[in-house]
């Protein structure tokens, strides 16, 4: 696997400000096609970890829409929760940031009712470790979702999530191009996942595909007895 382990300086930056917002669209489709968006929508306190949060978007996003959640976000990078804190200050949400490793979360078991992830586990070194730890942070009965990009996607699969994506249409084709040969084909295949579910003991179903995009889902709950 070709994927680095965490984006440069320039690589941040440029994922802060051109695409983060862009990328909700997608964040958005996945919540309503995996019926997490029916839980958070409704009015129930919760704890939420969005792992990988970069320069929090997406928990500002969840916090606008589904404001009974409590949210963390986690990211290996000082400067994108930086950046996550002074946009969540501006729009006046109490969300929390902090800087930690997806693979050694700083949380006690349980702590979670819902565990997120949206396109980090690609770059995480050992996605066994880093599962493990979403699933032993969440709560009996907890909403787990990993999304993220597989080696197994076609290039058409690339410009559906393009399309869903919202962007320019005028650069479509040389970007999926792009996106299709610098972020998923280096990225794990979709086995990978299904191996790892099995490791864990995960319930049945766990992994699995949207039809039509090129990531991969894990998306289950965990079992209230455990």
């Amino acid at each position: 696997m070709n994927m680095p382990g965490r984006y440069s300086r320039i690589q941040s930056w440029a994922h802060d400000t051109l695409i983060a917002d862009r990328a909700l669209n997608l964040h958005d489709y996945i919540l309503e096609s995996t019926h997490l968006a029916e839980i958070l929508s409704q009015r129930v306190e919760r704890n939420l970890l969005d792992v990988g949060c970069g320069g929090g978007q997406a928990a500002i996003r969840m916090k606008e829409r589904y404001p009974y959640l409590n949210i963390t976000g986690i990211d290996t990078s000082k400067e994108m929760i930086a950046s996550a804190a002074r946009r969540a200050r501006r729009k006046g949400y109490a969300i929390q940031f902090e800087v930690a490793d997806a693979q050694v979360l700083p949380f006690p078991d349980a702590s979670f009712d819902v565990v997120y992830s949206f396109g980090s586990a690609k770059h995480w070194p050992d996605p066994l470790k880093g599962i493990a730890e979403c699933w032993r942070a969440l709560m009996p009965g907890g909403e787990l979702l990993i999304a993220d990009a597989t080696s197994d996607a076609t290039l058409q699969e690339v410009h559906n999530f393009y399309s869903i994506a919202g962007l320019p249409n005028l650069v479509k084709k040389p970007i999926s191009a792009i996106l299709y040969r610098r972020m998923f084909k280096p990225a794990r295949s979709l086995s990978t996942y299904h191996r790892i579910a099995v490791e864990l003991q995960m319930p049945e179903g766990t992994v699995s595909q949207l039809p039509s995009m090129p990531a991969f889902l894990f998306r289950t709950r965990k079992p209230a007895n455990e």
